[in-house]
């Protein structure tokens, strides 16, 4: 049976972007449940990092993840921006895919697409040693996708933000690319 984990972005005293009245570790909290529970209802085996607003550690949820043997994870987050508010959702992997976290990646950037929310594409971000920036996707052994669902600062943007709507497109992308039963 296929395990994932799913994580949410930032909590305890690391509260991430806010704008508009919105708390990115709030909303990312709130993703993260909705889609636990659409995969538990399928099945699926999910284990995460947070399910209150605690404070996390990536170093902490890399090694769960390794140790749990998961097919894959999936790290969720809101995007933000300085100056005139961008659109969209993006993804990153790491530098090390074969593969899986691409494919997982599209597969849920096409679903929010969809949405209403623009595609911006998957992406990897290095260190200038060459290293994936994102702790996630540097200590996690497993496919991994750090997920900016949308912009908090885009008010447009998060009108029509939906978190029921968004979280079942993230596991629709899962079920996609990583079957119950591989």
């Amino acid at each position: 049976m296929a395990k994932i984990a799913v994580y949410a972005g930032h909590g305890g005293i690391d509260a991430g972007a806010i704008s508009n009245g919105l708390r990115e570790e709030d909303i990312t909290l709130a993703i993260s449940k909705a889609v636990t529970a659409i995969l538990r209802g399928w099945g699926y085996t999910v284990i995460n990092n947070r399910t209150t607003d605690t404070d996390r550690n990536i170093t902490a949820d890399a090694i769960a993840a390794n140790e749990n043997k998961v097919d894959a994870v999936l790290s969720i987050h809101m995007n933000s921006n300085d100056g005139i508010p961008m659109s969209g959702a993006e993804a990153f992997i790491s530098i090390r895919d074969t593969g899986r976290a691409l494919a997982l990646a599209l597969a849920v950037l096409r679903r929010l697409d969809v949405l209403g929310i623009p595609n911006r594409g998957v992406k990897t971000s290095v260190t200038e040693a060459g290293k994936d920036s994102f702790g996630i996707l540097r200590l996690t052994e497993v496919p991994a996708v750090l997920l900016e669902c949308a912009f908090i600062n885009n008010p447009q943007e998060m009108a029509i933000f939906d978190i029921a709507r968004v979280s079942k497109a993230i596991a629709e992308g899962v079920r996609e690319v990583i079957p119950l039963w591989p």
